[in-house]
């Protein structure tokens, strides 16, 4: 299905996601700027010349966008080494295979997780929002830790639901008072251990690594980049990409214990 695109009102998204679905599509093969646009009729519903011409003119936002990002890189190969022919990087083809959580589209992200999470936490979305908009504007450092800070917003959150679930006076009382301190890795492992405790039909197998592995490592590059140290703070792209593609599953892995928790207990 063409992806429909309007000339009088151009979304930037749009162009995005046609050139996106191109070079998914023909990788192998697409090699040099488009420089009529018809390569494009293929993948936009382009009405009328002006269509065309306005959506060749808005690609070449898009290709600066991906020079600057290193997903494509000058030259198609060693006898044509300069612009405009041009070759998808390493990096490249891991951001194209990354449907559907891709960090490159924030409104397709935000609204794929809400569509699972309609009941979504606001506090995660806009923290979560914020990270996607720095890590888009290349700010790696920025975005992992906003990201960082809406992964504890869902760990707190599941904490919350797991002490009121919680039927054993003791426990209870335990676990409340390791949540009463500041230090966040002791409630980490103790939540680790007790989703390994738990064998009740309807608990999701993977909860003890999708929720708490996966916040004590979003959690880790938070403190490491967001404290001040001798030596600069630093992250890849490619870790501050991944830490974005994890994220939407490890939130609705702990969506789902939060409600088996509602209704069954601890």
């Amino acid at each position: 299905m063409k992806i429909p695109f309007d000339p009088n009102t151009v979304r930037i998204d749009t162009v995005r996601q046609v050139v996106f679905e191109r070079l998914r599509e023909e990788r192998a093969h697409w090699s040099s700027f488009d420089q009529t646009g018809d390569g494009f009729q293929k993948y936009a519903s382009l009405d009328g010349p002006n269509a065309r011409r306005t959506l060749l003119f808005h690609t070449q936002q898009i290709y600066v966008e991906l020079l600057a990002q290193g997903l494509i890189a000058p030259g198609s190969d060693p006898s044509n080494i300069n612009f405009p022919f041009f070759h998808i990087t390493e990096y490249g083809t891991a951001v194209l295979d990354a449907l559907p959580a891709n960090p490159y589209f924030p409104t397709q992200y935000l609204s794929g997780l809400t569509e699972q999470l309609p009941g979504a936490d606001a506090t995660v979305l806009a923290y979560l929002n914020e990270s996607l908009e720095t890590f888009a504007r290349g700010n790696h450092i920025a975005a992992t830790v906003m990201l960082g800070i809406a992964a504890e917003r869902v760990f707190l959150l599941l904490c919350d639901s797991l002490v009121a679930a919680i039927q054993d006076a003791a426990e209870k009382r335990k676990f409340q008072q390791l949540l009463d301190k500041r230090p966040m890795k002791p409630k980490s492992d103790w939540v680790n251990q007790k989703f390994q405790s738990i064998r009740a039909p309807g608990f999701p197998d993977n909860a003890a690594i999708m929720v708490t592995t996966v916040y004590d490592l979003l959690r880790f590059q938070r403190n490491e980049l967001g404290h001040p140290r001798e030596t600069p703070p630093s992250i890849t792209r490619r870790d501050a990409f991944v830490n974005l593609q994890v994220f939407p599953r490890y939130y609705v892995v702990a969506e789902q214990v939060r409600s088996f928790l509602a209704l069954n207990g601890a």
